[in-house]
């Protein structure tokens, strides 16, 4: 992130950043006073791998390792949507290079993680996301209640019916204020769902 940071600072407004600034200026955009507390903290996490073999945690909260990048237009909707609505936790989030700057964050909940950015370059809109959960009944009818709780569509907007897949399953497919979809998938065979993730 720091080298993604001193790249752009350099092209984009011609600016000469120090390796070392530009760490602290990630460290800030993760909370923390400086890049020693971020780097101790991401190498204190420690998860199980393959057959209980100990691998380095992914970074900063991360789920999985492979995260999409989501471009989001406000910031505002865009966690009403993501932690009020559907139960993600922030995992850092801010000006991606100073106040005055586009949003940048992570967010993540159980077996996923997704980036928003606001800047045009990082993501194009209309993404979809897929997302292999347990419970995909069960989660349309918490999404349906928490549509009265969480006004994230209009009052007629409705959570999309639960729809059988052509691999023997059943899809949800919620879209965010942005255009982009987040495709929540379960396979029929109980078997196949048992290590998933359950949202509901």
């Amino acid at each position: 992130m720091a080298r993604a940071l001193r790249g752009e600072l350099r092209g984009r407004f011609d600016l000469a950043v120090t390796h070392s600034e530009c760490l602290e200026i990630v460290a800030r955009q993760h909370g923390v006073d400086n890049w020693n507390i971020l780097a101790a903290r991401r190498s204190a996490v420690i998860a199980p791998g393959a057959a209980g073999e100990p691998r380095a945690a992914y970074p900063w909260g991360a789920r999985n390792s492979t995260i999409p990048v989501l471009r989001i237009f406000a910031v505002d909707p865009a966690l009403q949507f993501y932690v009020d609505f559907l139960g993600f936790t922030v995992d850092f989030g801010g000006p991606n290079a100073g106040p005055g700057t586009p949003y940048y964050g992570q967010v993540s909940r159980l077996g996923t993680t997704l980036h928003l950015a606001e800047t045009a370059y990082d993501a194009g809109q209309g993404c979809t996301v897929f997302c292999w959960i347990d419970g995909v009944v069960e989660l349309r009818e918490r999404l349906n209640q928490r549509r009265t709780e969480v006004p994230v569509w209009g009052p007629a907007v409705w959570t999309p019916q639960v729809e059988r897949a052509q691999w023997d399953g059943r899809v949800l497919t919620v879209a965010d204020p942005f255009g982009n979809h987040l495709r929540f998938g379960e396979p029929a065979d109980p078997a196949a769902r048992a290590g998933l993730p359950r949202w509901a």
